[in-house]
């Protein structure tokens, strides 16, 4: 079985590695292998080092960890050679990073698509700095519109109406995404088996956004400034290889600034759902199992991003349904 791995994000300040530590805390059967960027800096629990071999530092706890330098491929490779033994890989970025980067790694080299399964990306954000964050700096953007978890650090340092308005600011620039609150590293979130990548779970999201969609006044879109959350639903099915062009030409023109797009597709005569996700220019087809006797098969898509105009982007799409 791949190992699953969790992606940890967030900005500057806003606490990864005290989640980190509560995160290994909090699961003392897991064996876990943490990659660090940021390793000497801001490392894991001193205490916890009790030796090294090949810049793999052994932990009092049965954990391992490593820094990152160079390619994230080499440094996985490297883990799985070490002969060390461990069950979840953990893998926390610099606060300036953007995940979908590491998260690209997962799914475009079929060795390690072979060694690890990604569970999914948790962005950690302070609740006290992230509007200022996310008014100046587009990476924390990124962070938040990528992932899978959102976690909002230093809850209890705000008062409960900003909070609130916090909460729903991120759901719109990020619909897909769950949230979670903690107070410097503390939470109750089960964060490291979120199953984000899995198609039972991956289905019901996408559900969800669209039908929550469809809920408010203006039916598709979410925005926060320039960012965009739009979702469609289409009765009529697509023609497979025309969306897998036109999906590639897409990225390739204006993968910056698409940051997420996730859909259950009715495809020609496939008897089987379509699942179709990108990340970065990287894009991926899976089954989901077939449609179910009764139900409609209506295609649903969310797409993430920068600047995105929901007409093009349905007229585009419109144009890659099965001609009748």
């Amino acid at each position: 079985m791949p190992i699953p791995v969790t992606i940890l994000t967030g900005f500057l300040g806003a606490g990864k590695t005290s989640l980190l530590n509560q995160l290994i805390a909090n699961h003392p059967e897991k064996k876990f292998a943490i990659i660090e960027n940021e390793f000497g800096e801001v490392p894991i629990d001193g205490d916890l080092v009790i030796g090294a071999s090949d810049a793999i530092f052994e932990l009092a706890n049965g954990c391992i960890c490593c820094s990152l330098n160079g390619e994230l491929i080499e440094t996985l490779e490297k883990l799985l050679d070490s002969g060390k033994v461990f069950d979840h890989l953990i893998i926390e970025t610099t606060g300036m990073a953007e995940p979908d980067a590491v998260a690209a790694a997962f799914v475009s080299d079929p060795g390690i698509q072979s060694a690890f399964q990604l569970d999914g990306t948790i962005c950690l954000v302070d609740a006290v700095s992230v509007q200022e964050t996310l008014a100046e700096r587009e990476e924390a953007v990124k962070q938040i519109t990528f992932a899978d978890h959102i976690v909002i650090n230093k809850a209890d340092d705000v008062q409960l109406h900003y909070l609130e308005a916090l909460q729903s600011n991120l759901k719109e620039m990020n619909p897909l995404a769950s949230i979670s609150l903690a107070n410097y590293g503390h939470t109750a979130a089960d964060l490291i088996t979120l199953h984000a990548y899995e198609v039972g779970q991956l289905e019901r999201r996408i559900k969800d956004v669209v039908q929550d969609s469809h809920s408010h006044e203006h039916g598709h879109h979410h925005h926060h400034s320039d960012v965009t959350a739009h979702s469609f639903t289409f009765e009529q099915a697509f023609d497979l290889l025309t969306f897998i062009h036109w999906s590639k030409v897409l990225l390739m023109i204006q993968g910056k600034n698409i940051y997420r797009i996730k859909g259950i597709l009715n495809v020609g005569k496939e008897v089987s759902k379509m699942v179709f996700q990108s990340v970065r220019t990287q894009s991926a087809f899976t089954r989901a199992g077939d449609w179910p006797e009764g139900e409609p098969r209506l295609s649903r898509i969310v797409i993430i991003g920068k600047g995105l105009k929901r007409e093009a982007l349905e007229k585009a799409l419109r144009s890659c349904l099965q001609k009748s």
